[in-house]
């Protein structure tokens, strides 16, 4: 039943006069077959694509307006420089150096923001301005202004070694940045921290004096001293800048001794721990407080027999980290 009414079908299809025509245009079918161009050179152009002359024109206008935007100075080209961070008496260098960057000729024009590398620009500007620390980033802000961010090298040490009349300056990141002169009056520039070398020390600008570390035991200490010893930083005092062992002398007259290699914070909050038991009397017959025991503090009073400098203990080698 089900063979003959299949049989039946395709018969009346193949009877039908639409089917045969298409049958037939199907059997009559010709595939078109592309002219190829009769010049070598039409050869090559027909084989990447720029066989007829819409696709050149296409190609030929593309590449004009790729030149355009790379090398002819256009709205992508920088017209607005932006620096932030730096001190007003290096921002007009920064400037300086910034642009002697984006003017340089080269294959590729860094002035164009499409092309600008902010890697190369912020090691150029490192390397060619020494009062720039770090920068922080570069903003690109389309379609033609630049944002520079940087965190300036500043002093903020005044070392002197024993036996030199030189005072040198020490940047916020340990770098010797050069030597100080007294005024007339005999004075260095306020807001430095004093760091004195008791040994033989050799300073010279550009010399990395202090790690990173130090600069920020040094500066915590002088920025929270005050508050707990009740008293104002004076100066600081170590054998060399490699010595672990650090003398800070207050304007109250005693020192507190610290080992560089502890646990500042745990240290200080022994420290405030210890002086909240003291008065203003017995803190004025301090002779120094010794803090560089690992979880104690030691104190000596004024003309008791500790008080004597050859007494105070050196444990230059023997000190335990916290």
């Amino acid at each position: 039943m089900f063979k003959n009414k299949r049989k039946t079908d395709y018969q009346v299809r193949f009877q039908d006069p639409k089917f045969r025509q298409k049958l037939q245009q199907a059997r009559t079918y010709k595939r078109f077959k592309k002219s190829l161009p009769l010049t070598e050179a039409g050869v090559v152009l027909s084989k990447i694509g720029l066989g007829s002359w819409t696709s050149r024109i296409g190609t030929l206008l593309g590449f004009f307006v790729l030149i355009y935007l790379v090398f002819i100075p256009n709205l992508f080209f920088v017209k607005h420089l932006e620096i932030s961070g730096a001190s007003p008496g290096s921002l007009s260098d920064i400037e300086q150096i910034t642009n002697s960057y984006l003017n340089k000729k080269t294959p590729w024009p860094q002035k164009n923001l499409l092309l600008l590398s902010k890697s190369k620009l912020a090691d150029y500007l490192i390397k060619n301005d020494q009062k720039i620390l770090s920068i922080d980033s570069i903003n690109k802000n389309f379609p033609n202004s630049l944002v520079i961010n940087i965190s300036p090298r500043i002093d903020k040490f005044v070392v002197t070694a024993s036996g030199s009349p030189e005072f040198y300056s020490i940047s916020n990141d340990g770098i010797i940045t050069g030597v100080l002169t007294p005024s007339a009056s005999g004075t260095l520039p306020s807001g430095l921290i004093s760091v004195k070398l008791t040994g033989g020390e050799d300073l010279y600008p550009g010399k990395n004096a202090l790690s990173k570390d130090r600069v920020n035991f040094f500066i915590q200490l002088q920025n929270r001293l005050p508050a707990i010893a009740k008293s104002p930083v004076d100066y600081f005092e170590l054998i060399d800048f490699q010595s672990q062992n650090l003398s800070v002398y207050t304007k109250s007259g005693f020192r507190l001794l610290f080992d560089l290699n502890s646990d500042l914070n745990k240290t200080l909050s022994r420290l405030q721990l210890l002086f909240s038991q003291y008065s203003d009397a017995d803190i004025k017959n301090l002779s120094y407080v010794d803090m560089r025991f690992e979880g104690r503090g030691y104190i000596c009073n004024i003309k008791a027999p500790c008080s004597v400098p050859k007494i105070i203990p050196n444990i230059e080698s023997t000190s335990t980290p916290n």
